[in-house]
Order: structure tokens, then C-alpha cells, then sequence
């Protein structure tokens, strides 16, 4: 469990990337030197390029590597910055928590239509499974770093995303 839990997003991401970079390699063989061209690795590369980025954002959160404006929280006493990050990490919670309950409300629509990708033929609600599956797992990484940022006030550290 304690693999999964460090390294999910990252063999999610490199599986996704080798396979879109295997399906474009292939594209290209075959097109200048068989003259010929798979029909569907575009799209393929296309939808694995999609969860890829989802992927991302929840691996982002996971390592705290998300682009941030500290001019603010460095300006702050040491005692209120475990304040602001936890206030932090709760708004991005909202904001992770409409995207997967409105990509969610999106998805339910798309198998009841049944609608299905051009190429490939599959479902089209797989595709836009990648945002609601993508935050569903910054929620995961949002509640570990809360944890950590109370655990941390409540040793009165300085501070665990320090």
C-alpha cells in the first residue's frame, strides 16, 4: 500500500507517456517508410496525452509543486502560516470538489447517450473520466497534506510544506 500510495501518479504517467510516445513512433514509421498510417494511434495519443494530464495535477499536489504566490505567506508571522496553507489547501479542496461533481454530472450524461469516439470506438465518458478520476486523487493528496499541516500546528512546528 505504501508504494501505491508514493508512487501511483508516477507509474500512471510514465505508462501513459510510453505509450503515446511508442504510438507516435510507430505513426511515423509507418507513414514514411510503409507508406501507410494507423488510423486510430492519434487519437490514442490524444486521450493517453488527456489522463496524463489529469494525472499530473494530483502528482502536482502531491509533491507541492503547483506554481504559488509566497510573497504573501512569507509576509505573514511564523505562528499564522500553517493557518493560510490549511485555508489554502481547503479552497483548492472546493475547487477539486466542483470539477469532480460537475465532471462527474458530465460523464453520467455520456453513457446515457452512448456517445463513442470516432477511431477508436470507445465511449467517450472514459475520456472525460480523466478530470473526475484526476481529482478525485488531488482529493486524496489535499487530505495528506492537510494531515501533515495539522499534524504540523499541532506540534507547533513551523510547518510541514516548508
Amino acid at each position: 500500500m505504501k508504494y501505491i500510495d508514493e508512487h501511483l501518479e508516477e507509474v500512471l504517467i510514465v505508462l501513459l507517456l510510453a505509450a503515446m510516445a511508442g504510438l507516435v513512433c510507430v505513426q511515423v514509421i509507418m507513414r514514411y517508410v510503409f507508406s501507410a498510417s494507423l488510423v486510430w494511434s492519434d487519437e490514442a495519443s490524444r486521450y493517453a496525452f488527456i489522463w496524463m494530464t489529469y494525472l499530473g495535477v494530483a502528482y502536482g499536489v502531491k509533491k507541492s509543486a503547483h506554481v504559488n504566490v509566497t510573497v504573501v505567506l512569507t509576509a505573514l508571522p511564523e505562528w499564522l502560516r500553517p493557518w493560510f496553507r490549511i485555508i489554502s489547501l481547503l479552497l483548492i479542496g472546493v475547487f477539486a470538489f466542483l470539477v469532480v461533481t460537475q465532471g462527474w454530472l458530465l460523464v453520467e450524461k455520456l453513457l446515457r447517450f452512448g456517445q463513442k469516439s470516432a477511431s477508436l470506438g470507445i465511449p467517450m465518458a472514459w475520456i472525460y473520466m480523466a478530470p473526475v478520476v484526476g481529482f478525485g486523487l488531488v482529493f486524496v493528496r489535499l487530505a495528506q497534506a492537510l494531515w501533515g499541516e495539522i499534524h504540523a500546528l499541532r506540534n507547533g512546528a513551523a510547518g510541514a510544506a516548508e
